[in-house]
């Protein structure tokens, strides 16, 4: 039920570029000793951090790499 309304959220706004973006995923925490790869999943938006089960962080992904961490960028 807790991902079920953040998902219902993310559908009921249309997709535009004008709009900030949108942290999908579940909301995880993340110990410190966690080292990020490509691999994992994981990325940051604002304070909080998020998991997309089997992502490839990448080209197409709007994740950035900052500091040994991907972020999604509060603004475009």
């Amino acid at each position: 039920m807790k991902l079920l309304l953040p998902l219902l959220a993310l559908l009921a706004v249309p997709a535009c570029k004008s709009q900030p973006p949108l942290p999908e995923g579940a909301a995880v925490i993340i110990k410190q000793s966690h080292y990020h790869t490509r691999y994992c999943g994981h990325y940051r938006f604002g304070q909080q951090w998020y998991f997309i089960s089997q992502h490839r962080h990448g080209v197409d992904c709007d994740h950035e790499l900052v500091a040994g961490e991907w972020i999604l960028p509060l603004d475009d």
